[in-house]
């Protein structure tokens, strides 16, 4: 599948299923250094993506020192093109205030999807 180089990122989108119903989201950054990956709370509200007292609250340092909370939570399923990852724990938490980024895709579900990187195409293949 095609990725955009952009702003000096790399974008993709993703599809999240959570109790069956299924979202595709945009403007995710493909980040080789997060260890997880991390999607804005906002952008999967209305598949009821939301915090709730048994969800598991964890803090994490951003870029710069800063703190961020975030909740855990297990979804259906992860599409990255044609490729699925089912019944997997996502974290989610405000990664960009403006809405321009609305996820990281962490080393996490790459290496777990067995994703190879094209920087020169710009294309990125999923060997799960």
């Amino acid at each position: 599948m095609d990725i955009e180089f952009r702003n000096g990122l790399l974008f993709t989108s993703i599809e999240i299923t959570f109790n069956g119903m299924t979202k595709s989201v945009g403007n995710i950054v493909i980040d080789t250094g997060a260890a997880e990956t991390l999607i804005s709370p906002d952008i999967v509200e209305e598949v009821g993506i939301i915090a709730t007292l048994t969800d598991s609250i964890s803090s994490f340092y951003g870029v710069g020192g800063s703190l961020h909370n975030f909740f855990s939570k297990k979804v259906d399923k992860i599409r990255l093109g044609k490729n699925d990852v089912r019944n997997v724990k996502l974290d989610f938490s405000v990664i960009d205030p403006a809405g321009g980024i609305n996820g990281l895709l962490g080393l996490d579900l790459l290496m777990e999807m067995g994703a190879i990187i094209d920087l020169k195409k710009l294309t990125i293949t999923v060997n799960s």
